[in-house]
């Protein structure tokens, strides 16, 4: 039985091959080990084209070989093609990714995408446009992807930009494999490694004359963090190119797993070189109490083993002797674990994370179940963004009384209760379901989470328990297996129940009492094993007696109920929110005037945890170069609220009175009542602003631009 090939096939004079082991950034050449070497070897390297000789006609002959049995007869491949590739085809058989081209996402909704990645993109940027200048001579582009293969950014080539577009190839569009087939960002990412993908190669046949390489970025844990990827002319991705991608990826790695280290881990850093202490090209190992919990590529690489073999080991029983907490020593493999060829003594020292006193809280403890030990996570006091779909989640600010809520919800869950969480919106609902699943037998599992009232009423059934083939119009073939079976294993958050239908709480409440799910448009039930997690603004026990909300399933969701309180009404609110602007601001190098601290300590915060971490977030990024918050800054919401409208001048110290202007021409009565005023102010000009009753753009302008840096107050 033939296949048909989306993808004509035409002949390249060169193509590529997927690299599955690559170009190691310690046989590179020494000259481009920093990023200052590479941008001035960049020209260097990068920029000869090779020529269409015999071997790369050769090449290509094999790969449209492999094309016709595969695609044309059905047969394997076998050795014409890697196996990244042989699989990565297979698969794109089995999802049949469409051809019609891609449309990328509305400008708000990428502008939310990138949102949820802000830690990926502040690590990786940088990097981005370091790499794609290095690249400037090859014509090529630099693409940043979420751990779903959607683009967030480019740089790069203007000229390859414009031939990128016609194939999507841009920020917005889903470059997953299951959106656009075989490709080097869905590829890296369904296979957790650095590939390659040249000409032909491709699914798709309009991706045909582009080349990609693509790099995925893991924490030391396995998750992955995102992708980057160099596209451009095939003639364009050269060895040098992809290990430049996997030296960029591996220093953006670096850099993420540092700066978010987790409470109560130690970081074990090696290297056969003590110059390399501190820099990307280290090993790095996580230990908690003396056990391997993490690791990066190059401690994989050295020691020669994966993540699987290293976890769960006493990282005594990998060395014989460990550096103590002062000055590093010499770290030596135990024998049994030494390889041919592999070194087996690295210079070590230690890098110690923050004391729990440091902003930082110590984990909560649980009481184990007789059955099985719960196997818990540290909590840190605010919250980190320690799973992908976290990014975007509120800071919290813990203390005794939430960590006791908590620490209880962990033993419910791990009773296979379900839990119901209530509170406003933005209290941290979600965050709370999260740190619970984290910390209970399930953390090994899924955790699935679903806004009721986000899913539209005619998909909600659809998406929660699945459909086969043919259910509706529009459905996908071969089904879908639907929400509750994909949090098998794991716990299952809705979020929202209020808003869920009533039809869709009665089959909700079936499952619960079955445990089994049977899918839209028949076929056979599946078992399924997830705790619940509920959560809601709503008052359930009001809409189950007005009869908008099921009183059965109220009455199986109420048994454990956890009401997370409103910022406002906290007892220690200021001190509160001090330590979330210390956290999220301070910690960041941005600095608030006394007056801006005052009316953010002030405010009531309406939307909770949420609009406060918002709120950090945008002055973090309005803070101008010299890092400062005023008043001025703050938006007028909070300005006006804390009464500071034009009686700002009751929160700054008094200033001396203006001087008298002379009648004249109204350019030249503004422009002398603006030099009197910022003279009076010392040269303030936010101060001065306010007391002309203008903004300072206005100020600037009518004083034909700043006069001089704001002083310190």
């Amino acid at each position: 039985m033939s296949r048909r090939s989306p993808c004509a096939t035409k002949r390249l004079s060169q193509c590529a091959t997927v690299d599955n082991g690559g170009v190691e950034c310690d046989t590179l050449p020494k000259q481009v080990i920093e990023h200052a070497a590479v941008r001035a070897a960049g020209r260097q390297f990068v920029h000869h084209q090779p020529s269409a000789d015999t071997g790369a006609a050769s090449a290509a002959d094999q790969l449209h070989r492999a094309r016709r049995l595969f695609f044309e007869r059905g047969d394997d491949p076998g050795s014409l093609v890697p196996e990244p590739i042989r699989r990565s085809w297979r698969r794109c058989i089995e999802a049949s990714p469409g051809s019609d081209a891609a449309e990328p996402l509305p400008r708000q909704e990428l502008f939310s995408r990138r949102d949820a990645q802000a830690n990926l993109r502040r690590h990786a940027l940088p990097e981005l446009e370091a790499l794609a200048e290095a690249l400037v001579p090859a014509r090529v582009i630099v693409l940043l992807a979420d751990p779903e293969g959607l683009i967030l950014d480019a740089a790069g080539s203007d000229a390859f930009m414009t031939k990128a577009q016609r194939v999507a190839l841009m920020p917005g569009v889903d470059w997953s494999e299951r959106s656009r087939g075989t490709n080097a960002i869905g590829t890296a990412l369904t296979e957790c490694c650095a590939v390659t993908v040249v000409g032909p190669q491709h699914y798709l046949e309009q991706n045909a004359a582009i080349g990609c390489t693509g790099a995925p970025l893991l924490a030391p844990d396995g998750r992955v963090m995102g992708l980057l990827d160099v596209s451009g002319d095939p003639r364009c991705i050269q060895a040098q190119t992809v290990g430049l991608v996997r030296m960029a990826a591996q220093m953006i790695e670096h850099r993420m797993a540092l700066d978010a280290r987790a409470f109560g881990t130690e970081i074990l850093r090696f290297a056969h070189d003590p110059a390399l202490l501190g820099s990307h090209r280290e090993a790095l190992l996580w230990t908690r109490d003396g056990i391997v919990v993490g690791a990066n590529r190059t401690a994989l690489r050295v020691l020669g083993m994966t993540l699987g073999q290293l976890r769960d080991r006493y990282v005594e029983d990998l060395f014989a002797a460990l550096p103590g907490a002062g000055d590093g020593c010499s770290l030596e493999l135990r024998p049994h674990l030494m390889q041919p060829g592999r070194y087996t003594s690295w210079y070590a020292s230690w890098v110690r994370t923050q004391a729990a006193g440091a902003g930082m809280a110590p984990p909560v403890s649980t009481e184990p179940v007789q059955t099985q030990p719960v196997q818990t996570q540290p909590i840190p006091g605010i919250s980190t963004c320690s799973d992908p779909r976290d990014a975007d989640a509120p800071a919290i600010i813990g203390d005794a009384a939430r960590d006791a809520q908590l620490a209880r919800a962990v033993r419910v869950l791990n009773s296979n209760i379900p839990i119901l969480v209530t509170g406003e919106s933005g209290v941290g609902k979600e965050v709370f379901a999260r740190q619970a699943h984290r910390a209970s037998t399930r953390a090994t599992g899924p955790f699935i989470a679903v806004n009721c009232a986000a899913v539209p009423e005619g998909l909600i059934e659809a998406e929660l328990f699945g459909y086969e083939d043919g259910a509706f119009t529009g459905a996908r073939r071969r089904g879908q297996a639907g929400l509750v079976r994909e949090a098998d294993g794991g716990v299952l958050f809705l979020d929202e129940i209020g808003d869920m239908p009533l039809q869709l709480q009665a089959r909700l409440l079936r499952v619960l009492q079955d445990r089994e799910v049977k899918p839209l448009g028949g076929g056979r039930a599946h078992a399924v094993d997830f705790a619940l997690i509920c959560a809601t603004h709503r008052n359930l026990s009001a809409m189950a007696a007005e009869g908008s909300f099921r009183t059965d399933l109220y009455y199986r969701l109420q048994h454990f109920m956890v009401e997370l309180p409103a910022l406002r009404t906290l007892p220690d609110r200021a001190a509160r929110i001090d330590e979330m602007l210390r956290n999220l601001l301070l910690r960041r190098g941005v600095r608030l005037s006394p007056q801006a601290r005052d009316v953010l300590l002030a405010h009531d915060w309406p939307g909770n945890w949420r609009q406060l971490t918002a709120m950090c977030r945008t002055l973090a990024a309005l803070a101008g170069p010299q890092g400062r918050v005023d008043l001025a800054d703050l938006p007028d919401e909070l300005r006006y609220r804390a009464g500071s409208r034009v009686q700002d001048v009751m929160l700054v110290e008094p200033v001396a009175p203006v001087a008298p202007v002379a009648p004249g021409d109204l350019r030249s009565v503004t422009a002398a009542a603006i030099q009197a005023t910022l003279q009076a102010c010392g040269g303030n000009v936010s101060r001065a602003a306010r007391m002309l009753g203008v903004h300072r753009s206005t100020l600037y302008r009518q004083a034909g631009g700043p006069r001089r840096d704001e002083p310190e107050r």
